[in-house]
């Protein structure tokens, strides 16, 4: 933290030896919580045991079943939560609701397909936490595909579906999935698909189809400075500098992380 030469503290923030010293500490009001999903249960619970408002990593934990005791013990201890998804945070989406929700450019949603994957090297699939089942069970399930049924479930207004399926094309030598593809099916006879992988190369992009166009995002999780479209509507892109949003590779003050934390420290403040 001393070394921080981009954003220095103006106060060296203090450093705590264990996880319980830092929970019982009264200056402390907030914890971001990175620990892997199998590990993080009992610390979110812990946290608001002690009072402390949490932002969690994603997926928030492995189950609905341990999700819901997490947000329960929230709940009953009067501390806010919010899970880690930097994009929901991104002024874009709120341009992209206007797109979707314009009857005459996209009309009603029939298709939403998605994929997100990062070609993993070196000893990725030795050492890296996320082919480990003790440390991360759902795989790249858990660590890529949770953003395509976020922005696929934000589409549809968090309609649920009816039903789900999905195939698990690919597994780490203990099991944890490297390449999936899942279905989702929805009440109206809207769908949706996606692809995610450590075995393919970087890919981040997300297509809604609707009964009168389609409105296609080249980078919805991470904004890449390489895309020079925002987003495009109609095979009609509209670029970047057009868009009036921060939409680069780096973190600055209204970069979509920054926007996260901010909007979570507003959420606690109130």
């Amino acid at each position: 933290a001393e070394r921080q030469a981009a954003a220095p503290f103006p106060v060296p923030p203090k450093a705590h030896a264990t996880y319980e010293a830092l929970l019982v500490d009264k200056t402390i009001e907030a914890v971001y919580l990175p620990l892997p999903t199998a590990l993080r249960k009992q610390w979110v619970i812990r946290a608001a045991e002690a009072g402390k408002h949490v932002i969690s990593e994603k997926p928030c934990a492995v189950s609905a079943a341990d999700l819901r005791e997490m947000l329960a013990a929230c709940r009953r201890h009067r501390v806010q939560f919010m899970d880690g998804v930097m994009f929901m945070h991104n002024p874009r989406l709120e341009t992209l609701r206007e797109i979707l929700d314009d009857p005459s450019r996209i009309g009603p949603v029939r298709r939403i397909t998605s994929v997100f994957s990062f070609l993993g090297t070196g000893d990725f699939h030795e050492r890296n936490i996320r082919v480990q089942p003790g440390l991360e069970p759902l795989g790249c399930l858990g660590d890529l595909g949770w953003y395509c049924l976020r922005f696929s479930l934000w589409v549809m207004r968090w309609q649920m579906p009816l039903r789900v399926s999905g195939h698990i094309l690919a597994s780490s030598a203990d099991g944890a999935p490297t390449d999936f593809s899942g279905e989702l099916f929805f009440a109206d006879g809207a769908s949706a698909g996606f692809h995610c992988s450590f075995l393919a190369p970087n890919q981040q992009w997300a297509n809604v189809s609707g009964v009168h166009g389609s409105l296609r995002v080249p980078d919805f999780v991470l904004p890449s400075s390489d895309n020079a479209t925002a987003w495009e509507v109609n095979y009609k892109p509209v670029g970047k500098t057009e868009a009036g949003i921060y939409l680069e590779t780096g973190t600055t003050a209204v970069a979509q992380e920054s926007l996260m934390f901010r909007n979570f420290a507003s959420q606690v403040r109130s």
